[in-house]
């Protein structure tokens, strides 16, 4: 039996991005994926698309990390090795956005029933 998935965060802001978006690929509705660090971090992986000698290739590449109370909702879900879907939501390239600072916001799904239910908001950061 297949358990239902709910919005565990529906936007939650990606810091301190490491690649630049506009060169990236990415686009709203791809899949990402979030891998806990041993310093507690949860970061987020995704697939950027890139030439290299002329050839298009695609690499898993780490692009940033989710704030601290975005990884203290997802961390224990993480740790169980629970199932989460993850897409990216917003994208603002470094060009486009005002102070000229990239902006990533994923959205995170998955089964809410080991959560507790005050944790689950809108727009965490």
């Amino acid at each position: 039996m297949q358990d239902i998935i709910e919005p565990i965060l529906h936007k939650a802001a990606v810091c301190d991005l490491t690649r630049p978006i506009r060169q990236s690929g990415l686009s709203i509705g791809d899949a990402a994926q979030l891998h806990l660090t041993e310093d507690g971090h949860v970061t987020v992986w995704a697939t950027i698309r890139h030439r290299r000698f002329f050839l298009p290739r695609r690499t898993l590449l780490a692009l940033g990390q989710l704030g601290a109370q975005a990884a203290q909702i997802l961390t224990p879900a993480l740790r169980r090795g629970d199932h989460l879907r993850v897409r990216v939501v917003g994208l603002t390239p470094e060009h486009l956005a005002p102070n000229g600072q990239a902006e990533m916001h994923i959205s995170v799904w998955g089964n809410a029933r080991y959560l507790p239910a005050p944790l689950t908001r809108k727009g965490i950061g």
